[in-house]
Formats: C-alpha cells, sequence, structure tokens
C-alpha cells in the first residue's frame, strides 16, 4: 500500500502463557463479541452506510482512513478534523489520488473542522465511526468523548502519554462494551498472519522455557518535521510555542510520550504478549545527548529499561536515536532450546531458530498488509454489529512503556502497582488555542528541559 510508507506505525493477575497465547491462533484479534445492546449501530438509519470521521489528518491518519475506505463502497469519509486546515486538504488531495471516487469521499466544506476543538465538531457532525490519529497525548481525551457520543473507534497507538489517560482509556472502553461499540487500536502485529503463528509457536515450547526478552528499536532518522525559522517564515510571523510544539509533536512527552512510549510500544506489546502477564517491576536509564538545540523538544536520544516478571525472567528494552547506529527493529524471545525473533511491524521475516543458529520454523505463509486487515476488520465488525474491543490489552502495553520510561526518568525501581496508581499527568488538559502555553516551555536560552528525575507523584 502506498501509505505503508507513511506510517511511522489485566491487571496485575498473571495468565497462564499456554492458554494465552493458544488463543491467538483461533482468531485474529481478540475482541468482545458478546450479543450487546447497540446503542449506535454504524448504518446510518438502515441506509447500509458506515459515515466515517478522520481527526488527525497526518500521514497515518490519511493511510488509516484511505484503508478504510477500501474495505467497501459503503464507507463514505464524510467529516475531516485537524489542528490545521492544510493538513486537511492535503489529506484529501492524497485520497483523492490514490483513487478513491466522490461516491466515497464526501467531505464538504460543513464536514471540515478546524481548531482544538475540532474534534467535538466532528463527533457532533453525525458521524458513526471515526479514526483518531492525533497525537497520543489527546487520545484519551478523543476517545472518552466519541465513545460518549455513541461513536465506534479506531484508535492508534499509544493510547495514552501516561498513567491517568491510561486509566481514562480503560474507562471508555468499558463504557464502549456497555453500549456495544466497536473500540479497535493499531498494533498492526495483531492482524499479522506471520506474527500470530510465531506466538502460537512459542506457545507450543518451540523455544523450550522463556528465559530472557528483548524489545529493541534503533535507528538514525529522528522525525524534524518544521525548524523553527522554517515555520515562521512559513507564517510570516513568529511562532508561539504551542505551534511550535504541535508541529513537532514527536519531540514533547506530553504529546508523544518520548520514543519508548511512541514507538517501542510495538516490541513491548510482542513480548508481553509472549509471557502471557505484566512485568512486575522496571528499572531504566534515558539520555539526551544530541538533540539539545532549541530546534528540539524535551525526548531522549536513548531510553532502555529492564522489566522483571515472574520467576526473574527479564526483558531488556532499548530504543535510540543516536547518529552511526546500526538500525534494529526486532523482538527476541530467547528460551531453553531456540530464539524467536519477530522483525519490523510484524510481518517479519519472522522465524525461530536454535541457539546455534539452526532453523526451527520459519513462516511462509501469506503476508497481507496488516494496516489493511486492521481496517478490515473493524469495519467488518462495525458492519455484522459484533463489536470488538481491543482496548484493554493496548492500555496495558502502554502502561508498560510508561513504566519503563518512567524509571529511566526517575533513576528508580518502578513496579507494575506504583504506575497503575501513578498521577504524574503529562498531558494535563486540552489546549484552547495556539496561545495557550504548552506544559513544557524552553528556559532563558531556548532550549528545553529533560522531564525532571526524582521522586515521580504516586510512584515514590
Amino acid at each position: 500500500m502506498i501509505f505503508q510508507q507513511i506510517s511511522i506505525r489485566m491487571n496485575r493477575i498473571l495468565i497462564p502463557r499456554r492458554k494465552f497465547l493458544a488463543s491467538l491462533g483461533r482468531t485474529a484479534v481478540v475482541g468482545s463479541l458478546a450479543s450487546l445492546d447497540i446503542s449506535r449501530f454504524a448504518h446510518a438509519a438502515g441506509s447500509g452506510l458506515v459515515r466515517l470521521g478522520l481527526i488527525g489528518c497526518g500521514g497515518r491518519g490519511t493511510g488509516a482512513a484511505h484503508q478504510a475506505l477500501a474495505t467497501g463502497k459503503d464507507v463514505r469519509l464524510v467529516a475531516m478534523a485537524d489542528l490545521l486546515e492544510e493538513k486537511i486538504i492535503s489529506s484529501l488531495a492524497t485520497i483523492s489520488r490514490a483513487g478513491v471516487g466522490s461516491d466515497q469521499l464526501q467531505v464538504g466544506a460543513q464536514g471540515r473542522f478546524v481548531g482544538f476543538d475540532a474534534f467535538q465538531n466532528l463527533l457532533a457532525s453525525g458521524v458513526d465511526a471515526v479514526i483518531l490519529s492525533t497525537p497520543p497525548g489527546f487520545r484519551p481525551l478523543h476517545f472518552e468523548k466519541a465513545i460518549a457520543a455513541g461513536i465506534h473507534s479506531f484508535l492508534e497507538k499509544p493510547v495514552a502519554v501516561d498513567a491517568p489517560g491510561v486509566r481514562q482509556v480503560r474507562a471508555a472502553a468499558q463504557a464502549a462494551s456497555r453500549k456495544g461499540l466497536c473500540a479497535l487500536v493499531g498494533l498492526q502485529e495483531h492482524f499479522s498472519p506471520s506474527h500470530h503463528q510465531l506466538l502460537a509457536e512459542v506457545a507450543k515450547g518451540s523455544v523450550g522455557k522463556i528465559n530472557r526478552l528483548t524489545a529493541t528499536i534503533r535507528q538514525t532518522d529522528v522525525p524534524r518535521w518544521m525548524q523553527r525559522a522554517t515555520l515562521d517564515k512559513q507564517i510570516r510571523r513568529a511562532s508561539t510555542e504551542m505551534e511550535f510544539q504541535t508541529r513537532n509533536w514527536y519531540d514533547f512527552v506530553w504529546l508523544s510520550g518520548d520514543m519508548i512510549v511512541e514507538w517501542l510500544i510495538h516490541q513491548l506489546d510482542t513480548c508481553v504478549r509472549a509471557m502471557g502477564g505484566l512485568p512486575e517491576t522496571a528499572r531504566g536509564t534515558a539520555e539526551r545527548r544530541e538533540h539539545t538545540s532549541s530546534d528540539y523538544g524535551n525526548f531522549s536520544d536513548f531510553c532502555s529499561a529492564t522489566y522483571r516478571f515472574a520467576e526473574g525472567v527479564e526483558l531488556l528494552a532499548e530504543i535510540s536515536g543516536l547518529s552511526g547506529a546500526t538500525k534494529k527493529y526486532e523482538a527476541t524471545i530467547e528460551g531453553q532450546s531456540g530464539i524467536a525473533t519477530v522483525r519490523g511491524d510484524g510481518n517479519g521475516p519472522n522465524t525461530i531458530t536454535d541457539h546455534q543458529g539452526r532453523a526451527i520454523w520459519s513462516y511462509t505463509g501469506p503476508k497481507p498488509d496488516p494496516y489493511q486487515e486492521e481496517m478490515n476488520q473493524w469495519c467488518a465488525s462495525i458492519r455484522n454489529g459484533k463489536p470488538l474491543n481491543t482496548v484493554s490489552g493496548a492500555a496495558d502495553s502502554t502502561l508498560v512503556a510508561i513504566m519503563g520510561r518512567t524509571a529511566a526518568y526517575t533513576g528508580r525501581e518502578i513496579t507494575w502497582t506504583q504506575i497503575q496508581q501513578s498521577n504524574e499527568a503529562f498531558f494535563a488538559h486540552n489546549p484552547e488555542s495556539f496561545q495557550d502555553d504548552p506544559p513544557d516551555l524552553p528556559d532563558k536560552f531556548g532550549d528545553y528541559q529533560s522531564p525532571p528525575r526524582g521522586v515521580v507523584n504516586g510512584t515514590s
């Protein structure tokens, strides 16, 4: 798909790993398929149409909208919302160039909403389903309001940037289940046959008893979307802090959650699923070594965490944006008799080898686009009235990432109970305008400070 390139895409009780993983082979996603009272069925007034809205019109949102439209002619994009009108215009043009006709692309002037309140106006416009693909800091509020409005939701990952946001998302997901609404999270590995079969092999004992896991991303191309001087020149005036930060949301923890939350969540999610449970503790470290000038925010160049599960099994997690690093995107599950490796976006090549490197298993089946498949299943669940809800597992994996980040920022050991109860909020409230001050402001030299280290409220 042309959009795949622009996509950067349990509380404490442990589930027995084999039982947990065996269920993966039976269905592509774990959803709530119970017969529920659907308060707002997606097909508008029996018309057979799904009126779709898009909140967040950047690269991933544009790709997700196109993939939703590709699931059938009954899906119509009727409303779009973004902080910037130019994003809406660009997104529409990209989808149109991909071959979507006017019969499905029906976003008139009345269906385009701009500003920090644009999401509310879109949710009140009569849509049946919505794609939430803004920077992650906004996700809990947008999801909560979408479910309150009775609208089926597709959430990009991660689902939040802090523990209070995760709790907000969990509450909204429970409300979605009560209302019979679909709520799917874009962890695309869950929709990859290769990924599922590898985990099923692990569950059958192909690697033996798990004794160590790793989650690793190393890259050198840290996103820089809009330098301040470039932005000022483009808008012909000095930009406000809110304008600069929302244009460069990846670089600011209150918007992205930092690299470990925004990107490494995929590999952490794989490891958590392989274990069939959640870590008990985490220790870590984080550094800002290269990206420290005023054109960068307060994200980390490097973040690592060591998680400990029951029976002493450790997960070594690392994400780096330092120059000169050898690129690597993978999760490994090491056992007594072999090593399972999940590479890239979950489609592989995924393999299991013994400790001498000899092949035990490799995937040879079809490799459908997992981004398209997640949309196929979301839209199908809306059509057939059997609502899928995958938010709980995604909330767990998001909180695991936040747990590692908190341990790295504070230099303290953080327990699962502590991170569940943490009140540390990076995204405190929804801004009202570009004149508002964001939570993280530059110092007198124009530079941004790393998030404070030390005792964290709720995790001391």
